[in-house]
């Protein structure tokens, strides 16, 4: 299943340089394509939350393990700050793959 595809045109909606720059779960952005107003599933949010849940299974046994082994803080920040940042750029471009896109709806002026 791929999260870029646009509801309506059946392209992709964006790159992910471009979704990497400026995408964000609560803001509406425009099919490269069509020009469709589309924002974020809500499932964007479901998404973020399992990954934040995943990233704390992963980060804090790694962190009490090297504490107890009586590593130095030095050593233990560093690695903390690779494991954050890798998991955000991956959360990213799954976010991009699997997360879809839904059509905003049009407002009627009268």
């Amino acid at each position: 299943m791929n999260g870029n595809i646009c509801p309506k045109c059946g392209k992709p909606v964006m790159s992910y340089k471009r979704f990497f720059r400026e995408a964000e779960p609560y803001k509406i952005s425009k099919c490269d394509n069509c020009g469709s107003r589309l924002r974020r599933s809500r499932k964007a949010y479901l998404y973020l939350f399992v990954m934040i849940v995943a990233l704390c299974l992963i980060v804090l046994p790694v962190f009490f393990t090297l504490a107890k082994a009586q590593t130095s803080y030095w050593i233990i920040d560093p690695i903390v700050i690779i494991i954050l940042a890798a998991w955000t750029v991956l959360t990213n471009y799954l976010g991009w793959r699997f997360v879809g896109w839904v059509l905003v709806a049009e407002e009627k002026r009268s």
